[in-house]
């Protein structure tokens, strides 16, 4: 409760602060709107000075810009643009109590300019940077900025890297595959930054916690090179995190909306969480003669399931000894509910159901964030920064399901009922610090910390079966049954970067520099996980058409004997401790050819030291190992229009730290358990990518990649009385292989009378990935997909923009698909479980009323399609069903305010 009241003091806190910044007055003199020429879209990040003088501003979101605090007098005025030729307006006539309107489309620079690996932290939320940046960067690199998200109705860093070639999520896991490989060869960072997990089963942190409101643009980077993490192989996600682009602004929004099965089904909410969705995690310990748990075990029924957010914005710049400062801040809320009827089945290897159970699944998710960033510029050579960040996210589901299962064995049918309720609450809290100097003509040192801190709770699961017999439905005897489960994620994680850059003179632009550099990592992780197991000693009926557990599980049948209570505690901490050092080159060796090779050397040691009481085991594992990390990439540029781009590099994936304990963890879906002898992998990397720039918005590209795996680490089945599942290096090696395909292309664009455009275009990215290892405890053991691989993806889609003046409405449809892929290896005897593919089409409007505020609507899962997991039997080869159910379709509307 004090940290919900400190989270809503800070939240008006800083609107009335913000409130009163913007509240100002000021005297503008100058105004208008900086576009493309080509394209029309608003350039974001432009800069606007008066020749001979410090007044300036910078273009926000829509390409507007303002100059205030200017004399009477006739100026020349400088137009910038990272990629476009500077523009000058000469002799501008300023008067006084008059404003001077100044619009202005600036021409691409066909000249290449400065390069570097990865281009510096620039604006990117317009979709014309994106690409810009993809163009000149030496290393294939694919983005996504915060116009193309608002476009096509994203609302997470999830969603937005899905639209992305080669990315698909699997429906019951976390994070995203890229590329075939999931989280586990994946690295998500913010603002370059690494982030923690919330969860001890994830390496990454779940990317749908970030919502649009804080991101600038989501880039992944699928090459690797010097100065990245090496612990990754498909990709390094990075977060660009939203700043200040002009010289003020104020934004809120709102919106609200249903899903179409949550407002008719019979939805349920799992007691312990408030309004805002921070759970209550006291447990009652330790003496098991009492009955003092905090929550009910009963959920309740939930009214009115009315998704919502709300967003507030702004920043503002100042000037100190014509030096700018500026800061920007972001607060939001979210709201959302989903119900869904699910079929439920399992098989022995034969083919014959062991189990067939209809269930009722209610999820609310909450969250809020909050962002603020600090930045201040000194005599445009140094550059200091600060972001904070604080994200809450919590998610709360209640299961019911009803039918046969081999478990219950108190009669001929098999027949039960069983209940799951589940809450994750977390919450991360980011601090970064960074600078970049320019220490003289050709030296530019580049600096930064983070340090983040997370709390992952899992508090009060509480999992509860009831068998049927000839007295009626009745609580099932046994261990693991009848259970309340707590578990507690704390981690610091510390992360330290230091470059120093030296550029090369090289007679073609002077592209060329030498880089060298330290990152480490340091991070401390501690697990808590207590096990209450509620066994039954003597039953009574329940009453299926009102089941309220509480009548049993209370202090009263505790005392008489019903039920006795059991506590086992497992925990483990985690030492890691990752430093880094590297060197790299970047030469232009002729006007058409650029080269970046680089060499990287990491020192890695973790420590886990484990305290499992169920089995007895207390005891320590490391890992301790030094890699050294060769890395290539070539870009020839056959004209401004045309580029081919290479790279090769070694790469590593470490075991997480659960995976290299003896814990077990007991889901509600699964069971797992860690492996000490687990070894990391090594990853070597090839990529040959060809880029047609159509035009500053237009784009055709295709890439063909080869990954090897040596030692490839999965989560696989072993034999075990639980059903447990284990980490293992399923394979000596593992191969993947794929091409993927981009296009972007405006299928019209007319300008209008009145200033005014109409615009469709088309986007569309593909992609083919073949996987294969060859697993010696698979039931097929000469050779399998990876797990999650799906080797076809496709996404499309279709926008139109009628704009005219300060006006525009903007449609989009957005189409995606994945093919069949492998959910789950088979192993003792089972085939395969293979997660059907699916399509899926979302449609989303926009409607720019004025300057200041916009509607939106969106219509996201319009054809919800079924998801399903299959698995043959090994009688018959019939197809068995094991997963099915649809999601719904959500529909929002919503309006934004901009001052």
């Amino acid at each position: 409760m004090n940290r919900t009241r400190r989270w809503i003091s800070a939240a008006l806190f800083t609107s009335l602060i913000t409130a009163h910044v913007f509240a100002v007055e000021v005297n503008v003199n100058i105004k208008g709107c900086i576009t493309d020429q080509k394209s029309k879209e608003p350039l974001i990040g432009a800069t606007v000075q008066i020749v001979g003088s410090s007044i300036g501003a910078v273009t926000d979101m829509d390409g507007n810009f303002q100059l205030s605090g200017v004399e009477d007098g006739i100026y020349d005025i400088e137009i910038k643009y990272v990629g476009y030729k500077t523009a000058i307006k000469r002799q501008v006539k300023i008067e006084n109590n008059k404003i001077t309107t100044l619009d202005f489309e600036m021409v691409t620079d066909d000249h290449l300019l400065s390069d570097v690996v990865v281009v510096a932290k620039a604006n990117r939320e317009s979709e014309s940077v994106t690409l810009l940046e993809q163009k000149r960067s030496i290393v294939a690199v694919q983005a996504v900025g915060a116009k193309e998200l608002a476009r096509k109705g994203v609302s997470d860093a999830q969603a937005a890297v899905t639209k992305i070639s080669g990315i698909s999520k699997q429906e019951g896991v976390k994070n995203v595959f890229v590329r075939g490989l999931g989280d586990r060869y994946n690295l998500t960072t913010l603002n370059r930054y690494p982030i923690p997990s919330e969860d001890p089963e994830y390496k990454n942190i779940a990317l749908d916690f970030f919502s649009t409101d804080v991101i600038q643009s989501v880039e992944v980077n699928k090459a690797f090179y010097g100065n990245t993490s090496a612990d990754a192989s498909g990709a390094n996600i990075n977060i660009t995190s939203k700043e200040l682009t002009g010289d003020a602004t104020l934004d809120f929004s709102l919106s609200g909306g249903i899903n179409t099965q949550a407002l008719s089904g019979d939805l349920q909410q799992a007691s312990g969480s408030n309004l805002f969705g921070f759970a209550n995690t006291t447990q009652p310990g330790a003496d098991l003669k009492s009955y003092r748990f905090k929550n009910t075990i009963d959920p309740s029924q939930k009214n009115a399931p009315v998704n919502q957010d709300y967003s507030l914005s702004g920043g503002k710049q100042f000037y100190i000894h014509n030096n700018p400062l500026s800061f920007f801040i972001v607060a939001s809320h979210h709201k959302s509910f989903s119900y869904y009827d699910e079929e439920v089945r399992n098989t022995l290897t034969s083919g014959d159901l062991s189990q067939d159970m209809n269930g009722e699944i209610s999820r609310i998710e909450t969250s809020q964030l909050a962002m603020a960033n600090l930045s201040y510029t000194h005599n445009q050579k140094h550059h200091l920064s600060y972001n904070f960040m604080m994200v809450h996210a919590s998610n709360s589901s209640v299961g019911d399901y009803l039918g046969m299962d081999a478990d219950y064995q108190s009669s001929d049918t098999y027949e039960g009922f069983m209940r799951r309720q589940q809450t994750n609450d977390n919450l991360l809290f980011v601090n970064q610090l960074h600078t970049q100097w320019d220490l003289g003509k050709n030296f530019q040192l580049d600096a930064g910390l983070s340090y983040n801190t997370i709390q992952g709770n899992e508090p009060d699961r509480r999992i509860n079966n009831l068998v049927k017999t000839d007295k009626g439905y009745v609580p099932m005897k046994g261990t693991g049954v009848q259970q309340r489960y707590f578990s507690e994620l704390q981690e610091n994680d510390l992360n330290l970067r230091a470059g120093l850059t030296y550029k090369l003179h090289d007679g073609y632009g002077d592209l060329s520099n030498i880089q060298l550099g330290y990152m480490g990592r340091i991070v401390d992780d501690n697990f808590t996980a207590t096990e209450y197991d509620m066994s039954v000693i003597k039953q009574s009926a329940f009453d299926l058409e009102h089941i309220s557990f509480g009548d049993f599980y209370n202090q009263e049948n505790l005392d008489n004997g019903m039920f006795q209570l059991d506590r086992n505690v497992d925990e483990y901490g985690v030492r890691k401790n990752i430093h880094s050092a590297y060197a790299e080159a970047t030469y232009q060796l002729t006007s058409h050819f650029i080269a970046n090779i680089g060499l990287k050397y990491d020192d890695v040691n973790i420590r886990v030291d484990y305290n499992v009481n169920r089995g007895g085991t207390k005891g320590e594992n490391t890992i301790d190992k030094s890699y050294f990390l060769p890395s290539l990439n070539l870009r020839y540029n056959f004209s401004d229009q045309h580029a081919l781009r290479l790279a090769a590099s070694k790469t590593y994936t470490l075991p997480q730290a659960k995976e290299i304990s003896p814990f077990r963890y007991t889901g509600v879906s699964f069971n797992s358990q860690g492996n000490p002898n687990l070894k990391p992998s090594d990853n070597y990397n090839v990529d040959l990518k060809w880029d047609f720039y159509i035009s500053a918005s237009e784009l055709f590209s295709i890439t063909g990649f080869y990954k090897y795996i040596q030692n490839p680490i999965s989560r696989i089945e072993i034999a075990s009385a639980g059903g447990f599942l284990s980490y293992e290096n399923i394979a000596s090696h593992a191969t993947v292989a794929g091409v993927e395909m981009e296009f972007r292309k405006d299928l019209f664009n007319r300008k209008l009378q009145g200033n005014g455009v109409s615009k469709l275009s088309l986007g569309v990215n593909g992609a083919y990935t073949y996987t294969y290892a060859k697993v010696p405890l698979a039931t097929d053991p000469t050779g399998s997909q990876l797990e999650g691989a799906a080797p076809w993806i496709f996404n499309a889609d279709l926008s139109h923009l009628f704009q005219k003046g300060q006006k525009s409405f903007t449609n989009t449809l957005v189409v995606n698909y994945f093919s069949d892929r492998i959910h789950t290896i088979g192993t003792e005897g089972y085939q395969d479980i293979v997660e059907n593919g699916i399509p899926t089409l979302d449609f989303v409007s926009s409607a720019q009323l004025n300057k200041y505020v916009t509607l939106s609507l969106k219509a996201k899962n319009l054809l919800n399609s079924t998801h399903q997991l299959t698995r043959k039997g090994n009688a018959d080869g019939k197809e068995v069903v094991l997963s099915k159910y649809k999601k719904g379709i959500d529909f929002s509307i919503g309006v934004t305010c901009n001052f």
